[in-house]
């Protein structure tokens, strides 16, 4: 997960959540605190679908690769956790971070306008902004939910298909996070819209905590760790913005 940051948000839409996120204590890797403010009655974790790289239009859910992979479907399971397919025939399989795929992205934000009705929807580009735009601030658009795909079609030449980095209502009543290094989009809320995400058939989510490890250094709890955990933890992450297997 990418920490630096290049630019002041004193004074930016941005302002009143960046001043909330941090974490507590100085325990390993990243937690979701850094990326979603505390204070929300309950955090969700969603999983970025994998989708196959042969043009099928296949996709494939964390929860039962994990199982043919020997490991539990974890809050803080990282895609390393994955035993890789390989040379078994077949397509590999890659979910992109910092994007929410198309079919959870839409599930969501439909669950969510259902929750909020017609308020106005911050979308805010963080660290995309800083990285691939020629901006003095994160850039922020403004919106109904219905309006998402169009603010990130009118934003795709300056900031590829990632994002928003965050979203969330004008009452703040709960914020969604893709972190632009990230296979999952984290969201805080009411425990009433976290049970809604969950039981959605749509999205594939675990509750979390403000304390839940996100990075991808993590590990399977003691003595559920197979021997390809071993051959996997090791690697770097991935080029060009996706994680393939």
């Amino acid at each position: 997960m990418t920490v630096k940051r290049e630019w002041k948000y004193e004074g930016t839409e941005l302002a009143w959540l960046h001043d909330r996120l941090g974490r507590s204590d100085d325990g390993p890797g990243h937690v979701v605190s850094e990326l979603v403010p505390e204070g929300y009655e309950a955090y969700v974790r969603i999983f970025h679908r994998f989708r196959a790289t042969d043009g099928s239009g296949r996709t494939r859910r964390w929860k039962a690769w994990a199982k043919d992979s020997g490991v539990p479907f974890h809050p803080e399971m990282s895609h390393r956790w994955l035993r890789s397919d390989e040379p078994a025939p077949g397509p590999r399989w890659m979910a992109d971070d910092g994007t929410l795929d198309e079919r959870s992205r839409g599930a969501l934000a439909r669950l969510l306008a259902a929750v909020s009705g017609e308020q106005d929807v911050s979308f805010a580009y963080d660290l995309g902004a800083l990285l691939w735009g020629a901006h003095d601030e994160p850039l922020v658009r403004h919106g109904s939910l219905a309006h998402l795909e169009d603010v990130r079609a009118s934003l795709t030449d300056v900031l590829g298909d990632s994002g928003p980095e965050f979203w969330w209502p004008q009452d703040r009543s709960w914020v969604v996070t893709t972190d632009y290094d990230l296979l999952s989009t984290y969201v805080g809320c009411s425990s009433r819209t976290a049970e809604r995400i969950l039981t959605d058939d749509t999205l594939e989510a675990l509750p979390v905590t403000p304390h839940t490890r996100v990075d991808w250094d993590t590990e399977p709890p003691q003595g559920e760790q197979p021997p390809h955990i071993q051959q996997t933890t090791t690697k770097g992450p991935t080029p060009g913005g996706a994680a393939p297997f």
